[in-house]
């Protein structure tokens, strides 16, 4: 059994500590931009003045791991050099507005991108603060049309025991296909220990901040990008239930057009007979649409404009029950009633005589005469180690998954390649009555009318906090618009991958580095789906539409035809996507696959793969539950084969 390297032990080194989090010139950037972005006499309380943005950024970096540190120190200095000859931090209040107005115009995608560093950087330390949220009227809450949920069931001691643990069956990670998996072998008997790196948290306990959420519930504190033109933030879940606590809760089957793909194309001759594990996922996680009339304001503006357009749509449907307001889906649903892993699939297994071990950091699997035997882990810094008797499943999602097969050295060249992601571009409006999309269903109402396509619109309001950068502008013209976020509307356009793709290697000092390129077939879906959700909030009655593309003006209803007639180019869209998936996909062709269709990892007995990772190609919807559906196929296999 190999050890893991242990480090020495405290003051047996010479070299002085590393300074922890930001130093002061970096710190004196972000307080200069702040001051210049919420300046004193506006609607909302001046920055630096009243609300101490860079001393919220400062003690949250000292909390960041080297990885993510890197990356905004690096950012920020960088920005504070875009002025050369001088430094940002060292012009006078005007030259910084002036500056900033002018960079806000550039067409040099580098400069661009770093504004929006910045903006994300102010803007999640300065809406954190309550008296900012007090004064634009902003509140996280969720409630029910019915009695609430039942208090969380039981998952019984999560605390790793000694220096190891033996189980029958290890699953590296607790989310849609670790918790099924779980589910599926401990119902049949077997003993199953669940491994998740994150946190344990639930309605008593989810942090009401939203970068206490962000540090606590995300991977790489929600830091996580996927390099290239342009960078692409992948916000994933690192925590008990794994992303479906921080997601929307919004449930589609993969469509039937996409599983006779996977079973024409890539031999997985059950991809087509998931009917019962959808049916089954929909029953535990009690799958609903709300009524028309219960989505919100954000979701009935883009009903109304889409029944204007004659364009089909319909609410979406979610694994929240009778939830009809549910504005912290990112911080983790105040009531429990999106029914996340935690809530739903993990309590089921635990009652089936599966554990569960929180904050095990899976470093490697151990094979012994080619078979999957043991885990070398970090159980909170400490070596811990698994014997797992029958084999090891795993399930730690598009990111974790690779990461955990490089380090292993096992599942050959394709691992880690194919990565999908559904980009996505948050597209805004402004309408002269109020909205308060914080009042409704965030993700709520679904337009599928381009499908066929690769496109869906998903009327999506972002809490200020997690959306405020994305608002058009800079200094006070940024500030007015973020006084007025109770007027604003949001559509999210989300588009199918099938050109565009990326990769998950291993990152020198730890972590995984994750590059994408984005390609002109997407790029064209999203501008198509862009132009779309404009159309569809002039229809509505918007005044103005943000579409996330640089150099595009505010547009009024006038101003249709601009994003029809202008070329967009890759590096000109602001995209996020939230579905990566493929990097250990499943198949019979050996070469381009990870695993064969039962997911059994190629050249490794008794391993398998259970997660989005395995999809062959990117379905084009939400994807939790067809990972629920796979992951229990996969984990039938494996228990029929054992039995």
């Amino acid at each position: 059994m190999s050890s893991v390297e242990t480090p020495p032990p405290i003051g047996a080194s010479k070299r002085p500590a590393r300074p922890i989090g930001l130093g002061a010139d970096e710190l004196a950037v972000v307080a200069a931009f702040a001051e210049t972005m919420a300046p004193a006499g506006g609607p909302l309380p001046p920055a630096e003045l009243e609300v101490p943005v860079s001393a919220s950024l400062g003690e949250l970096s000292a909390r960041l791991g080297s990885g993510q540190l890197g990356v905004v120190r690096a950012g920020i200095r960088a920005f504070d050099r875009l002025p050369f000859p001088r430094r940002f931090r060292t012009l006078t209040p005007a030259e910084r507005a002036s500056f900033l107005a002018r960079l806000s115009r550039s067409v040099m995608p580098h400069s661009r991108e770093l504004l929006l560093l910045m903006k994300t950087l102010y803007a999640a330390n300065y809406l954190r603060d309550e008296r900012v949220r007090s004064a634009i009227g902003a509140e996280a809450r969720c409630a029910t049309d019915g009695p609430e949920p039942s208090a969380p069931l039981d998952l019984g001691s999560l605390e790793p025991r000694g220096a190891g643990e033996e189980c029958d069956f290890a699953i590296v990670g607790s989310g849609a296909g670790g918790a099924s998996a779980a589910l599926v072998l401990a119902d049949a008997g077997f003993d199953v220990l669940v491994l998740e790196a994150g946190d344990h948290y639930d309605r008593r306990s989810y942090p009401d901040d939203p970068l206490e959420a962000s540090l606590g519930l995300y991977r790489e504190s929600a830091l996580t990008i996927a390099e290239g033109l342009p960078p692409i933030p992948v916000p994933v879940g690192r925590v008990v239930g794994g992303t479906t606590v921080i997601n929307s809760g919004t449930c589609f089957r993969a469509p039937d057009s996409v599983l006779c793909d996977w079973r024409d194309r890539f031999g997985i001759a059950w991809a087509t007979e998931l009917d019962e594990g959808f049916e089954e996922a929909e029953r535990i996680l009690e799958v609903q649409r709300p009524a028309s009339d219960r989505v919100g304001r954000n979701g009935a503006l883009v009903a109304e404009g889409a029944a204007a357009l004659g364009l089909e749509g319909a609410p979406l449907a979610r694994n929240a029950g009778s939830c009809v307001q549910c504005s912290s889906c990112p911080q983790g649903c105040r009531l429990d009633a999106k029914r996340a892993m935690h809530v739903s699939y993990l309590p089921r297994a635990v009652a089936a005589g599966a554990r569960i071990r929180k904050g095990v950091d899976v470093q490697r699997v151990l094979c012994r005469q080619g078979r999957a035997r043991e885990l070398d882990c970090l159980a909170d810094g400490r070596p811990w180690q698994v014997e797992a008797r029958h084999g090891v499943i795993l399930a730690g999602g598009t990111l974790g998954t690779p990461e955990v097969l490089l380090r292993s050295g096992l599942g050959g060249g394709a691992v880690g390649r194919n990565l999908r992601l559904h980009p996505s571009s948050w597209v805004g409006a402004r309408f002269d009555e109020p909205v308060r999309g914080w009042e409704g269903i965030m993700q709520s109402y679904g337009i599928e009318q381009w499908s066929d396509r690769g496109v869906m619109l998903e009327a999506t309001f972002t809490p200020p906090a997690f959306g405020g950068q994305w608002l058009p502008g800079v200094g006070a013209e940024h500030q007015r618009r973020l006084a007025e976020f109770s007027h604003i509307a949001a559509n999210g356009v989300q588009v199918r991958d099938d050109h565009s793709r990326g990769r998950v290697r291993l990152r020198r000092g730890g972590g995984v580095r994750i590059s994408y390129r984005l390609r002109s077939p997407e790029v064209r879906r999203l501008a198509f789906g862009i132009a779309r959700a404009a159309e569809i909030f002039f229809a509505a009655g918007a005044r103005e539409v943000y579409p996330q593309i640089s150099g595009s003006p505010i547009l009024r209803p006038a101003d249709g035809g601009w994003l029809e007639s202008r070329r967009v180019r890759a590096h000109d869209l602001r995209v996020e996507a939230f579905h990566p998936m493929g990097t250990a996909r499943i198949g019979v062709d050996e070469g381009t696959t990870v695993a064969d269709p039962a997911g059994a990892v190629r050249g490794t007995d008794g391993l398998w793969v259970a997660d989005a990772s395995t999809f062959p190609t990117a379905p084009g919807v939400n994807p939790m539950v067809t990972i629920i559906a796979l992951a229990r196929r996969i984990a039938l296999g494996i228990a029929e084969r054992h039995a």
